[in-house]
């Protein structure tokens, strides 16, 4: 899987020009080992049960770093274009929309 791509509702500015798709690149673990997990496990007190936490701030890094563009770009997303691609990137990790 790589070269996802995602329209995007509405444009932002990256590197000087207006953007209106994210093409994400598969990660590697160069850069899992620098940004870490897009998820945290939470074990619930009984012990039997596991929560999943979302980790917006590192859903974003990733944005920025497997699509090319500044984290500017990133906080200037519409919040359906950064679910959307929160979903490729949950993907690549085995979990999440994945296809856009």
């Amino acid at each position: 899987m790589s070269g996802l791509t995602v329209p995007l509702v509405k444009p932002v500015a990256a590197h000087g020009d207006e953007v209106s798709e994210l093409t994400f690149r598969e990660p590697l673990p160069e850069d899992v080992m620098q940004i870490g997990m897009p998820t945290l496990l939470i074990p619930s007190s009984d012990g039997e049960s596991v929560g999943v936490e979302i980790r917006a701030k590192v859903i974003g890094q990733y944005i920025s770093r497997l699509a090319g563009i500044p984290m500017s770009s990133v906080k200037a997303l519409a919040i359906a274009d950064f679910l959307q691609c929160q979903g490729v990137i949950m993907g690549f990790f085995g979990s999440g929309g994945g296809e856009a």
